[in-house]
Order: C-alpha cells, then sequence, then structure tokens
C-alpha cells in the first residue's frame, strides 16, 4: 500500500473540497491543521508524538508492503517505507523514536547503509528514505531490492502489467498478490486471479475507489470461468427492494464460486480442517432438517442471488435474502423438497397470500422461523412474512430500491451497473440502527453528511473491474 501524504495539487483540491463540506472542518484556513491535528491523536494512541518526533522530517509518501511468513507459522514479513524530506532531522529522530521503548540495536554496513539490527524491529535510513522492518531478515531484503541486488516488486511483470490500469493521480494504491495472501505456496492463481490493484481517488463528487484484477481463463477451472462470465450484466434484485432499503449487496454465480473454493480446498493438503467442515455441515444439514445441501440449497444460487436489510434493531434484522435461480420450476420443486423435509421433522407450517402472491411461513422448533415465496421466478425469503410482504408489495407498486434517484444516482457516478454490487444508505443505516449503536452527536452529524456508498465489480475485457464510490453531500 503506497500513500501520498503530498498528493497532487488536483487530489488535494478536491479531497479538501470533500473534507470541508463535513461539520467542524468548513474553514480552509484550519483544515491542513485538523488533519495534523488528527495524526497527533491517532499517533498518541501508539506513544509516539507526530508534532515532535514525525512531522519534521516525514516526505510525501509512505508504504507498506506485507510478505508471507519465511517460515511456516512464523509471523509476515512487515515493511514500512517512509520519505524523507530533511535528513538532518530525521537522523536525530529516528533513533529516539526505535529506543523509545527500551530497544536495543546493534549496527551493521549493510549495502552501503548503516542498518540498525533488533530483535523485533530493525531500521536504515537512507538520504531520502527510512526503511523499517520487522527482522533483519526482512530490512536487508529490502536494501538488496533498493541497491539493484535482487529484483524488487517494481521489477515484477504482474506488479506493472496490474498497476498500468490505474488512475495515475490519486491519493493511495494498493497492490495484492493473491496468490500469495491465499497460499504462501503462491504459484496458482485463485479462479483465474493472480494480482489486483485498487486506487483511492478524490473527486468533486466523492471519493472513488477504482481498480483491476486481470482474469486468467486458461488457468481458471470450469465453475470459476462460468462465475466470470455472469459478470457483466446487470443486476436485477433491486426491483425487488422496497424504497425504504438501507444497504443491499448482489452477486452473482453463488454456487459457481463455492464449487471453485470447495475443489481448491480439497486439492490443498492443509486445507483439510476446512473440507471436513463444509462434510459435517452437510451431514448435519441431511440428518437434522432433512435438506440435501447439494440437490436442493445449492442449485438456488446458480444465478442471482441478493440480501436487502430495511431495519436493524434489537429484535433482528428486517429484510430479504433474494435469489434468481436460472431454473424457476427446479427451484420451486427444491422449496418443496425442503418444506416437506422439515414437516416431517415437526416443523409447522402457514399460509397467507398478499398481492395473488402465497408465501409460506415455517416454524422449525427451537431453531428459527422463516417464510418465503416465489413470483416470477424470484424466490424471496424472509425471516417474517411481513419481511416477504414488503418485497411483494413494493415490486407491485414499483416503490422500489431500484426506482429511487439516491441509488441510480450513486451508480451513475460509477458509468453504470453490471456484475456484482454493493450499495448502503450510510446516514440511513445509521438511523436505522440507533437502537443499537449511538456514535455520539459530533460523529452522527459527521455521518450524516456523507451520502451512499455504491461498489459495483465487473467482467470487463479478460479482467474484473471495481469501481466504488462514497459521497459527500
Amino acid at each position: 500500500m503506497n500513500i501520498y501524504l503530498q498528493p497532487s495539487t488536483g487530489q488535494k483540491l478536491n479531497l479538501f473540497e470533500l473534507i470541508g463540506r463535513l461539520p467542524g472542518f468548513r474553514d480552509p484556513a484550519s483544515l491542513e491543521q485538523k488533519i495534523h491535528d488528527v495524526a497527533q491523536s491517532l499517533l498518541g494512541d501508539l506513544g509516539l508524538d507526530y508534532a515532535a518526533d514525525v512531522r519534521p522530517w516525514l516526505g510525501n509518501q509512505l508504504a507498506v508492503a506485507i510478505a508471507p511468513p519465511a517460515e511456516p507459522g512464523g509471523p509476515p514479513a512487515i515493511l514500512l517505507l517512509a520519505s524523507v524530506r530533511d535528513l538532518a532531522v530525521a537522523s536525530e529522530a529516528a533513533p529516539r523514536l526505535a529506543t523509545r521503548d527500551g530497544a536495543e540495536f546493534t549496527p551493521e554496513a549493510y549495502r552501503g547503509a548503516e542498518a540498525m539490527i533488533g530483535e523485533t524491529v530493525s531500521y536504515a535510513l537512507l538520504p531520502d528514505l527510512l526503511v523499517v522492518a520487522n527482522s533483519p531478515a526482512g530490512l536487508r531484503a529490502a536494501l538488496d531490492a533498493e541497491r539493484d541486488v535482487s529484483p524488487s516488486l517494481a521489477d515484477g511483470t504482474d506488479f506493472a502489467a496490474t498497476m498500468r490500469d490505474l488512475p495515475a493521480d490519486h491519493l493511495a494504491s494498493v497492490y495484492l498478490d493473491l496468490r500469495r495472501v491465499v497460499s504462501a505456496a503462491g504459484d496458482e492463481p485463485i479462479g483465474g486471479f493472480a494480482t489486483g490493484a485498487l486506487a483511492l481517488v478524490a473527486e468533486p463528487s466523492g471519493l472513488h475507489l477504482d481498480g483491476t484484477i486481470p482474469f486468467d481463463a486458461a488457468a481458471a477451472g470450469e465453475s470459476a470461468r462460468r462465475a466470470f462470465s455472469a459478470g457483466d450484466r446487470p443486476a436485477t434484485l433491486s426491483a425487488w427492494m422496497s424504497a425504504e432499503t438501507r444497504a443491499e449487496a448482489i452477486a452473482f454465480g453463488l454456487r459457481d464460486r463455492i464449487d471453485d473454493l470447495e475443489q481448491r480446498l480439497s486439492d490443498e493438503g492443509t486445507s483439510g480442517g476446512a473440507s471436513d467442515a463444509l462434510e459435517q455441515l452437510r451431514a448435519l444439514a441431511a440428518i437434522g432438517l432433512g435438506i440435501n445441501l447439494d440437490r436442493d440449497l445449492l442449485p438456488l444460487l446458480d444465478g442471482e442471488a441478493a440480501v436487502a436489510l430495511q431495519s436493524i434493531d434489537a429484535s433482528g434484522p428486517g429484510g430479504q435474502l433474494l435469489l434468481q435461480p436460472t431454473d424457476p420450476a427446479a427451484a420451486q420443486a427444491a422449496l418443496d423438497r425442503m418444506r416437506a423435509a422439515l414437516v416431517e421433522r415437526g416443523s409447522s407450517v402457514g399460509r397467507e397470500t398478499v398481492r395473488g402472491v402465497a408465501i409460506t411461513t415455517i416454524e422449525v422448533p427451537r431453531l428459527a422461523s422463516l417464510a418465503y415465496a416465489v413470483v416470477d421466478g424470484v424466490v424471496v425469503i424472509g425471516l417474517a412474512s411481513d419481511d416477504v410482504a414488503a418485497s411483494v408489495e413494493a415490486h407491485a407498486d414499483g416503490r422500489t430500491l431500484a426506482a429511487s434517484s439516491r441509488y441510480a444516482a450513486a451508480f451513475e457516478l460509477l458509468g453504470g451497473r453490471a456484475g456484482d454490487e454493493l450499495w448502503v444508505d450510510i446516514p440511513g443505516l445509521l438511523d436505522a440502527a440507533t437502537e443499537i449503536v449511538d456514535p455520539g452527536s459530533e460523529f452522527r452529524d459527521i455521518l450524516h453528511q456523507i451520502g451512499e456508498l455504491a461498489a459495483a465489480a465487473s467482467a470487463q475485457a479478460g479482467r474484473l473491474e471495481v469501481h466504488s464510490v462514497l459521497t459527500v453531500r
């Protein structure tokens, strides 16, 4: 991860404009000082004096790199890089910061630099860069890369190709080697995805997070290829969510993703525990509920799936699970089989009709209750019949989230909707959860100036494009 502490003029103006809309941050003259005050507070919690020991020498960039452990079970390798704008001041501050907890260091000449070697932290101060690592080996490896003795991350073709598609002018960027995030072996793409990158950009409309994840179809399994190909069409289930929806998430091809994950887990010897847990879940569902997950439940997830949240309070969440399987008739048959199996094990069933749609309620003793309806090929599931009825009525009346301007406007800023998506009405969700969470009046006022969070991940020409925006009113 790389952060520009002094971004370009355009980025700085956009960022200050956005922050200036928040209560308490509207005075441009004091805005930058307030940002320093926040840094002082955050670092103060770590025992650092930002104003005295960091701000006088810190340059315009910070970076953090994390690598898999050198040995199984060991800690990850962590590297912190900070640009230096005043070497003389940094030379005085660095030893003071390093030894504030009583740590001791041994100087070591390495690659033309004086490396300070410690048990838990090692560092080296170069003319324009402070390098800090959580092990001597990590520090030496960084200095090797800096001196071109060994390849650096920037030398990698994967890194260059992935970062090339990011917006050039940004506040911060993140690069992930997805293979190493999932497995220390790091030699096989995960579901066809090997690397990914994101960039945070300040725009007048809000903070944008844009990224790209290249997809290697040749390295992906059949289920992963099907899941990727489903990511090029717009979601439709928001047309079944009421206009009062506070948050929603939609995904395509969940069954294919689950199949791909299971296949990977079964192929990796170190993942036996996860595979065993899945098998135990299947057994519990079959014995306790009479439900065959592979035959009855997973097929419901082969198309579009969504979760919508309208309320959240002490009694629990109010919303729906919405499914649009590719074979509606097979989905209805699967629901009938599961209902019959639950009845055989003592569950009670109730029925009511709303707008001509039959809603079935199932009470499972000592476990839970749920309600569902199937209409126009869409399965609507809720914890109560009222939740299902709310979805049916919203769709019938056209008073849906899909028809609301606040929802449409957020995705317009992304350039459209396609593939998986996420949408959150932040102040609305905060108000809905007042009984559970009270952030305080000052923080609540700030959150009420923030509008919506919208994100979409769509399949585009051999890569997954990720776009998100956090709007500020």
